[in-house]
């Protein structure tokens, strides 16, 4: 019969030393049917300061906007940034280009992030909008609460006139997902010394088995001699 302990402590060993792709903080699960408009600013740059579940590897985000306008193409930037006072250090940015709407329509937008943006568990991101036709009047939707991460919803970052500062909001958070790989900490020594002595067991168990076999066998030929 095949032992199921090797499995078992490959399966420790390999959750010891690396970690699965994840959601890092997630704000898509419950509209509140309201839409800050850049319009209203007016703003360059609408966002949200968020606490995620992890810091880690981040490789695609996704931010719902809403054109309360006609139809028309418009390019979008997505921008990470440290805490600050509001906004902190640059970390990293992803774009996209010639995004089309038919007008009155909502538009959940996916950045993927290549090769990865290192990102600290507390952060700023914020949605800026380029080259936008006329007639748009595009905006960020707003959700609450977080299912994971969190974010104080009493406030969202704006930036106007290349200012960022903070904008009360109606207790509701920035529609925003962000996924990649969380950050995991090096195996206690405790740890550690359990899978060497679950693998040293395993090693045991193979050599008495081996051991009764041979012994088995033996005993059998005697016994037909």
């Amino acid at each position: 019969m095949k032992s199921a302990a090797l499995p078992i402590a490959l399966l420790m060993l390999t959750t010891a030393s690396g970690a699965w792709a994840s959601l890092l903080y997630d704000n898509t699960s419950t509209d509140t049917g309201d839409t800050v408009l850049y319009s209203i600013g007016p703003y360059t740059a609408l966002g949200d300061q968020i606490q995620l579940d992890s810091a880690g590897v981040a490789t695609q985000a996704e931010v719902e906007l809403f054109n309360n306008g006609a139809a028309g193409t418009f390019d979008a930037e997505l921008d990470f940034f440290n805490v600050g006072s509001p906004v902190g250090s640059f970390l990293g940015s992803s774009a996209l280009t010639d995004i089309s709407s038919v007008g009155g329509d909502v538009l959940d937008l996916t950045f993927d992030l290549a090769g990865g943006l290192t990102v600290p568990q507390d952060l700023i991101f914020t949605v800026t909008i380029n080259n936008a036709s006329a007639g748009l009047d595009l905006g960020v939707d707003m959700f609450e609460p977080p299912s994971v991460g969190s974010s104080d919803n009493s406030f969202m970052i704006v930036e106007s006139d290349g200012i960022y500062y903070t904008f009360d909001t109606n207790s509701q958070n920035v529609y925003f997902q962000l996924s990649g790989t969380e950050s995991v900490a090096a195996p206690e020594a405790s740890s550690c010394a359990l899978l060497g002595n679950t693998l040293l067991v395993i090693g045991v168990g193979a050599w008495m088995r081996r051991r009764f076999s041979a012994h088995e066998s033996t005993t059998s030929q005697s016994q037909h001699q």
